[in-house]
């Protein structure tokens, strides 16, 4: 009879090591997945913010007319083409849908470069999974920054990548042109959708002429800055060319407004509701509630840890472990951090979204300080980062949970009721067969009911609220009108209807003008937003 070995209970109820990592596996996808579509659903059903009415439009204007010449944009093209290519690509006539979807597609880009980047640095995948879904439950990043159809958010993938990847070809001893080619792209193309990215070129720059270390300073020239230099030209081309073609219309559009008009606007503005910042001591405290927040603190809590950890390592001395630790790229990357930092700083009024930036700093952060530990101190930290991980998804779960309510309800995400309002009231026009353009604030609407508006009006408040702060030699360089201006342009032009609601003030003078004009008001048109309850003023039939 052949001997039976003995199976112990706990042998039975134990599945083997390659069961529990496919077990983990499995996990790890599947809340993947739930993340991503927690992602996507906030996207689509976040509350439209007024910068939208000037970030969404060119994705209509752009098909007949010109970018700051034809319409008023204060900045630089890379998110208007972005947001109008996605739009032509989609074949969608719901504009806020194809905005908010470049955003979405935004986000993929960087959790994919956080999670390429991390494990080429690390090799581990539960890390490189971990950075990535700290960065997803960043909470500035759940809020406007990284979920309305603006300027935000759209550079911090490039910028990252351009940072991660100058990292990676000057690590090792040999430098990567290709890759250092890519990264002056990314770099220069981040600054193409908001200049205020050119903060992490100065640092990269510096570095390419010291790094690597070990290559003299002919080849660094040839093989680091050389390259740099050339894809970061190829990726500046969508701000030199209207720089070169036309330099006083593009910079009164994306520098002079912002030093001049829009700076007086907010000193004596009073706009219930904004977050803005105008003091340099209201700018650091606005710093301090986004930079310390509860996940930003998480993170900087185990950035410390492996810093400590790294320091504390038996095999060498201190000026050794100092020398491993704090080396060239990771100066990198506090130089950005810094840089990226003072810049967040500098605009006046200052706003949450502008202290994004620094932000993408901390993932190549981690995932530096974690590669320069020995395997075994990587294995022992390894529960540090997935508990960090699991409390800051936690601290988020309300946030990205908000709209799992709406995932088989389509028509009620905001992207769709925006676009249906806007069907509506191109319908309430037809129905009163008025003529002409649509006068209002907020020209999504009637965008996205394919109907005309005034160029003047076509990306919002924005330069009719500063034109009384705006001096002439600087007005003529926008398509623009007042408060005081507008009667003259309705009396040669007389609008099809008025959309009316959003702002008492800013109105008043257009709502004066359809009571004298006897423009019949529609109240219910069965929508709202944040900004008010709006009202359709109908040109009245000819008699």
């Amino acid at each position: 009879m052949t001997d039976v070995k003995e199976v112990t209970p706990s042998q039975v109820a134990m599945p083997s090591a390659d069961l529990r990592a496919l077990l983990y596996r499995v996990a790890i996808v599947i809340l993947s997945a739930l993340l991503l579509f927690a992602l996507l659903l906030r996207v689509m059903n976040y509350e439209m913010r007024k910068d939208e009415q000037l970030y969404v439009p060119p994705i209509a204007l752009l098909d007949h007319h010109r970018l700051y010449e034809d319409f008023f944009y204060n900045h630089p093209p890379g998110s208007a083409w972005l947001f109008h290519w996605v739009g032509a690509i989609v074949g969608s006539d719901h504009l806020l849908f194809s905005g908010r979807l470049s955003v979405f597609l935004a986000w993929m880009l960087l959790l994919a470069a956080i999670g390429g980047i991390t494990y080429s640095l690390t090799r581990s995948g539960l890390i490189s999974w971990c950075v990535a879904a700290i960065t997803v439950a960043n909470d500035l990043f759940l809020t406007q920054t990284g979920m309305a159809a603006t300027n935000n958010f759209l550079p911090l993938p490039f910028a990252f990548l351009g940072l991660g990847l100058f990292v990676l070809a000057v690590k090792e001893r040999h430098p990567k042109p290709f890759l250092l080619a890519i990264a002056g792209f990314c770099l220069s193309l981040a600054a193409a959708f908001k200049i205020s990215a050119v903060a992490f070129i100065p640092p990269v720059a510096i570095a390419a002429f010291l790094l690597p270390r070990a290559c003299r300073f002919k080849d660094r020239l040839l093989r680091v800055v050389a390259p740099l230099a050339v894809g970061g030209l190829v990726g500046g081309m969508p701000i030199l060319i209207p720089l070169v073609s036309a330099p006083q219309r593009f910079l009164a559009h994306v520098a002079q407004y912002h030093t001049g008009p829009h700076l007086q606007y907010w000193r004596i503005a009073d706009a219930p509701g904004e977050e803005q910042a105008l003091s340099l001591m209201a700018k650091l405290l606005l710093a301090q509630s986004i930079w310390f927040s509860a996940t930003c603190a998480v993170v900087i809590s185990v950035l410390v840890a492996l810093l400590l950890t790294a320091l504390q390592a038996p095999d060498d001395g201190v000026r050794a472990r100092l020398s491993r630790i704090v080396n060239g790229p990771l100066l990198v990357v506090a130089g950005a951090f810094v840089c990226s930092a003072a810049m967040s700083l500098l605009p006046t009024p200052s706003f949450p979204q502008y202290f994004a930036p620094p932000l993408i700093c901390l993932p190549l952060g981690l995932a530096l300080l974690f590669g320069s530990l020995a395997p075994e101190t990587r294995t022992r930290f390894q529960p540090v980062f997935v508990a960090a991980t699991m409390v800051v998804l936690a601290i988020e779960a309300p946030r990205l949970a908000q709209y799992i309510g709406t995932a088989v309800r389509a028509d009620r995400w905001t992207v769709t009721r925006v676009h249906e309002a806007g069907v509506a009231i191109s319908q309430r026009i037809a129905v009163a067969r008025a003529q002409g353009k649509v006068a209002t604030l907020s020209p999504i609407y009637p965008l996205e009911g394919h109907l005309e508006v005034y160029p003047e009006l076509a990306t919002g408040p924005f330069a009719y609220r500063t034109a009384d702060f705006t001096e002439p030699a600087l007005a003529a360089w926008y398509r623009m009108t007042s408060p005081g201006r507008i009667t003259a342009m309705f009396e040669a032009d007389p609008p099809a209807a008025l959309l009316l609601g959003f702002d008492e003030v800013l109105e008043r003078p257009m709502l004066d003008y359809a009571r004298r004009n006897g423009y019949l008001p529609s109240t219910d048109l069965g929508f709202k937003d944040r900004y008010g309850s709006p009202v359709l003023y109908l040109k009245p039939s000819p008699q």
